[in-house]
């Protein structure tokens, strides 16, 4: 995919910023069930956009419509029918909203919208030292620099929202958001970056 084509999808990805501050807003406006609401509603939304998929994998015309409207933003395979990145990411957040706390699916959703954006963004145009596939040392170090950098944010905002947040426990999460989003497994990097970011924030953050 052409480079301006990546920035205008990595730009787009940056908007799903919306669901850490969904997450803030939501959970203070409905302090029980504020989360269940969230990622119920999520979820409602990430099946939606399921079954456009498989409308667009199984329905010629709705197929030339979305790539009329959406082409030069789709990845090869979300044209020949695969499941695209945008019902990934709301799925994540989903299930990210669901089982973590309020900061740690703040902080995890976080990196996923700014530090795998820095990474696919950096990693295109200036990436020289191939470390995994077509993953190199320039856009993980972009990722790795802009999770630090939203940690100081986070941290910044934590005594505001009351969370428990710590440098040590932002370190770790953005070492393991990097690293999700460097290495190949068989689940997509926008599930990956957040739940294994979470998980690992979880098991450092005390409480």
């Amino acid at each position: 995919m052409p480079h301006f084509e990546e920035a205008i999808r990595k730009s787009i990805h940056v908007g799903s910023l919306i669901f850490p501050i969904a997450i803030v807003f939501t959970n203070r406006m409905y302090p029980i069930d504020g989360r269940l609401i969230l990622a119920s509603i999520l979820a409602i939304l990430a099946v939606i956009l399921l079954l456009l998929d498989l409308l667009k994998a199984r329905h010629k015309p709705f197929k030339s419509f979305t790539y009329s409207l959406f082409g030069k933003v789709l990845r090869k395979n979300e044209i020949q029918g695969g499941m695209t990145a945008s019902t990934v990411v709301v799925a994540s957040a989903a299930f990210t909203i669901l089982i973590f706390r309020e900061e740690i699916a703040v902080a995890a959703l976080v990196f996923l919208s700014l530090g795998d954006s820095a990474a696919a963004l950096i990693g295109k145009h200036f990436g020289r030292i191939r470390l995994v596939g077509k993953r190199t040392l320039e856009g993980s170090l972009a990722a790795l620099n802009t999770c630090l950098a939203a940690s100081l944010a986070l941290l910044w905002l934590a005594p505001e929202f009351g969370w428990g947040l710590t440098p040590v426990t932002l370190l770790v999460g953005s070492v393991v958001a990097t690293l999700s989003e460097l290495f190949d497994l068989p689940l997509d990097d926008n599930f990956r970056i957040p739940v294994f970011a979470g998980l690992a924030m979880e098991l450092v953050l005390p409480g």
